[in-house]
């Protein structure tokens, strides 16, 4: 009787499901995106856009939201308070960037209410130390991170939280490993008598895509992520006028497993 009954017993209550499943949407700072788009846990949002069109800079302004405090000495910053990790894949973080929009928030938060002391010095320094960065120089190694990023993950819960992973950018490595269809052969060997490599592109990329939906399953993750655009020119417009459009490159997997949930066009108009 005591196993029915402690099987019969509930797993959580009401509020603490609805604590649960209930969380603001997490502001990236940018006003046309965050009307546009409301990124909660288990979403993935991908930013589409020629070179130069301020995606890594929307991750920026993403990941200082993430960062800043809450309230420090009656101060409202208007943050989470919570870690964020950045995977570089281009390895063009501007590290001074971020620094930079985290101290004119700060500064504009204090002013704004006429606080400011040497208590309030360590505001940066604390973001700075919830911030998180990994560069991957591969897809291998962006699979391997995603690999090792779980027990990263649990540890950054255990200490204020994570609820947002940055991913920049998505497609970095895709002609790269669209040009390597085998591994070498061997001094003395035929390559037609080498086996295939299991290790394709599109084995490759439904793996990574499978960790991310696990990892976003397990921590309740919002991703948000960066791609370069393929534009493709079309005379579709007024007056024949010629009109640019994306053409999807990256493998299947990539879209079959979900991913992404949603992709936000953007462009220097857009700014």
């Amino acid at each position: 009787m005591a196993e029915y009954a402690s099987f019969l017993e509930p797993d959580e209550t009401a509020y603490d499901l609805f604590a649960r499943i209930v969380v603001d949407p997490l502001r990236t700072g940018i006003p046309f995106l965050d009307q546009a788009i409301f990124l909660r846990p288990g979403h993935v949002v991908e930013l589409v856009g020629p070179s130069g069109c301020g995606k890594s800079e929307t991750l920026i302004q993403a990941a200082a939201s993430c960062i800043l405090p809450k309230e420090v000495n009656g101060v409202l910053y208007g943050g989470r308070e919570e870690n964020s990790l950045l995977l570089d894949l281009d390895s063009k973080f501007d590290t001074l960037r971020l620094i930079q929009v985290l101290d004119a928030r700060i500064q504009a938060a204090q002013q704004a209410q006429q606080r400011h002391s040497l208590q309030d010095s360590h505001v940066l320094e604390d973001c700075l130390h919830r911030f998180h960065l990994m560069q991957c120089h591969s897809s291998f190694q962006l699979l391997a991170a995603l690999k090792v990023m779980k027990p990263v993950l649990t540890s950054l819960q255990n200490k204020g939280g994570a609820s947002l992973l940055l991913i920049d950018n998505v497609a970095a490595f895709f002609w790269l490993d669209k040009a390597i269809r085998s591994t070498a052969p061997a001094p003395g060997q035929s390559r037609h008598n080498m086996p295939e490599t299991t290790l394709t592109l599109r084995s490759v990329h439904a793996a990574i895509a499978a960790e991310l939906q696990a990892i976003m399953q397990h921590h309740r993750l919002a991703v948000l992520t960066t791609k370069h655009a393929v534009l493709s020119a079309s005379n579709q417009g007024a007056g024949g006028a010629v009109l640019w459009t994306h053409r999807e490159f990256l493998p299947q997997a990539w879209h079959v497993s979900k991913l992404p949930a949603m992709t936000v066009s953007a462009f220097k108009a857009c700014y």
